[in-house]
């Protein structure tokens, strides 16, 4: 009966062993029994807010490759179309690019090393210098190329929208001034234009004006080329960087008159990188804008070199890069920008934006 007893101990202290051992292990494992192995049950895959889409910030050149191994020469203006498909005026190369929703670059239209001004297919087409960048519900690109508006068909073909008139006794010194930086265009194909004297509207080759004269004159000296960058949103609404350095806008895409802006955020006349709301905030040089769908709009902030929020509600906040700082850092935000020029936003939470010479994406948080 002894030896009995003793064998009863032993297997109650094998029963508690073990039952510690589960325990430990269900602990080690979370407060419930490990789950089978179906996709539903997992998580999503953290993204990186900060990456590159294609190029490098640092490294120029003209390579057609995938991703990084892609190598671009002072980028732009960008847009995106409805599958995905990002394109840039690639500056420096005087072409137009594409970047697949993998990341698989090309040249959709002009030639790197080859700045002349020829309409025509693809690679036999010809720019001086492309800038802005915009895109139509169809898929027609339009952008800037000194005085001209070039459109590019989705099939890289190229044409002269319209020419921007010069006034007499304006010299080459004040040419910059003149020539346009910034486009956008609206779900009715009307075209809206800024250089550094005004902001346009082109409706089937008529120009009515937001602001500034419709055509300069008596303009002598050394003028700086300053883009301002312009936008529509979903209603047909114009956002523009205005000539006063705020962000205005204008309810009634239909006016021709002058004077129709109304300011959303900003200090007339004043530079800086203040967030806030309305005139509490102020911005340095705005070269580009981007408006999601509930009517947020997304600045390029030019030497700031950051990604700047306007609510319709005109609360300016700071959603990526770092004062003044010159270097991309990817990853989490709000990290650092390279020289920013270009900006545009996919409707789904991503800005992509050009960044020295690489093409970036920024995950919304």
């Amino acid at each position: 009966m002894k030896k009995q007893g003793v064998n009863t101990a032993a297997r109650r202290r094998l029963r508690l062993a073990c039952a510690s051992a589960a325990m430990l292990l269900l602990a080690a494992c979370g407060d419930h029994p490990p789950a089978d192995d179906g996709e539903d049950d997992k998580p999503p895959p953290s993204q990186t807010a900060i990456s590159i889409v294609a190029g490098h910030a640092s490294e120029s050149g003209s390579s057609n490759a995938t991703g990084e191994a892609a190598r671009f020469n002072g980028p732009r203006g960008i847009a995106v179309d409805a599958a995905g498909n990002l394109y840039v005026a690639d500056t420096g190369n005087d072409a137009i690019r594409k970047i697949t929703p993998a990341g698989v670059v090309t040249t959709l239209a002009g030639a790197a090393g080859t700045s002349q001004y020829i309409d025509g297919p693809g690679d036999r087409a010809r720019f001086l210098e492309p800038g802005a960048l915009a895109i139509d519900p169809s898929g027609t690109l339009f952008v800037t190329d000194e005085m001209r508006i070039r459109s590019v068909s989705s099939t890289g073909q190229v044409a002269t929208v319209a020419t921007i008139p010069v006034g007499s006794n304006v010299t080459a010194g004040s040419m910059a001034a003149v020539t346009p930086k910034g486009i956008a265009v609206d779900a009715r194909n009307n075209l809206l234009v800024t250089n550094g004297l005004s902001t346009r509207r082109i409706v089937s080759g008529s120009t009515a004006m937001l602001e500034g004269p419709e055509v300069a004159q008596d303009l002598f000296g050394t003028r700086t080329a300053e883009a301002r960058g312009v936008a529509t949103d979903s209603s047909n609404n114009v956002y523009v960087f205005d000539l006063q350095r705020r962000i205005s806008r204008t309810n009634n895409a239909m006016i021709a008159a002058m004077n129709v802006l109304t300011p959303l955020a900003g200090t007339a006349g004043a530079r800086g990188a203040a967030n806030g709301t309305g005139a509490a905030a102020s911005f340095e040089e705005v070269v580009a804008l981007t408006v999601d769908l509930q009517g947020n709009v997304y600045a390029a902030d030019a030497v700031n070199n950051l990604v700047r929020k306007i609510t319709p509600a005109g609360v300016v906040t700071t959603i990526a890069g770092t004062v003044r700082a010159s270097a991309l850092q990817t990853g989490n935000l709000p990290g650092s920008l390279a020289a920013i020029r270009g900006i545009t936003n996919d409707g789904k939470g991503n800005l992509y934006a050009t960044s020295g010479n690489a093409i970036i994406k920024i995950k919304l948080p």
